[in-house]
């Protein structure tokens, strides 16, 4: 009876340091990482991704990446930033651009000379055909911003939503294409796709573009087909003796592909 009683107290206290020793080995921890190739944001802010319900904290200054969470995780971590700190990647991005353009103008009027009556009408047809190539080097993290036949760097990839252009300086403009190209493995690279487009409704100032985000995953050296635009214009012209008329239609089709270096 004794025994079962001394034994008693001995389990309980077993279980509670058993429970403490477990409650020490799960308490969190801040470990460093320093980086070699990359930078600590660029790094942190892929980590963040991962792991986004609150789960670790991390701090991030030049090549120096701070986190604190509990051991397991920063064991994955560890091994994921051993995985991530590399160069990155080279990419070449080819853009090849159709341009087509069909104008028509045309015309009719009347004089009146010695009581003799002339009628003149004219017809004018003009199409232009155009084709263009041009190429950039990005690397990953990098996008390239394609309008109207011209192609430049931005600085940072960028995300879908609405007038993601409103925060960067570098895009002027309203219209076209960003593609972020992400080198997957030696035989796949990821396309993120934005497309603009015009939205007269914006308000508030600053915010009239709509975005669309693709995401396409192909072989180096694909084409991809990004899109088009089309504009047309009519307009006439009239008066007491003559008429004029003419529309203007192009259309511009955009290919991109990516290699990598």
């Amino acid at each position: 009876m004794n025994t079962a009683m001394n034994c008693r107290p001995t389990l309980s206290l077993l279980l509670i340091l058993l429970l403490f020793s477990g409650a020490l080995a799960a308490a969190p921890e801040a470990r460093t990482y320093q980086m070699a190739q990359r930078s600590a944001e660029g790094v942190a802010q892929q980590i963040r991704e991962l792991y986004p319900d609150g789960q670790v904290s991390i701090t991030a200054r030049g090549q120096q990446m701070v986190v604190r969470g509990e051991p397991e995780v920063l064991d994955e971590i560890g091994r994921l930033v051993e995985t991530m700190d590399v160069a990155p990647s080279q990419m070449r991005i080819t853009v090849r651009s159709r341009h087509n353009v069909d104008a028509k103008t045309g015309g009719g009027g009347f004089s009146v000379n010695n009581n003799q009556v002339s009628v003149q009408a004219e017809r004018k047809v003009t199409t232009t055909r155009r084709n263009q190539e041009r190429t950039l080097i990005v690397q990953d993290g990098q996008s390239a911003h394609i309008a109207s036949g011209q192609v430049r760097t931005v600085p940072i990839a960028i995300r879908g939503g609405r007038n993601p252009a409103a925060f960067l300086g570098q895009v002027e403009t309203r219209s076209g294409f960003l593609v972020s190209p992400q080198v997957i493995s030696d035989q796949a690279v990821e396309l993120n796709i934005v497309s603009f487009e015009e939205d007269p409704k914006g308000n508030p100032p600053g915010y009239d573009t709509e975005a669309v985000m693709t995401i396409r995953r192909v072989e180096p050296g694909e084409w991809v087909e990004l899109g088009s635009t089309r504009q047309q214009r009519v307009g006439e012209q009239s008066g007491i003796t003559y008429q004029t008329g003419n529309s203007r239609r192009q259309n511009q089709t955009f290919e991109v592909k990516v290699e990598v270096l």
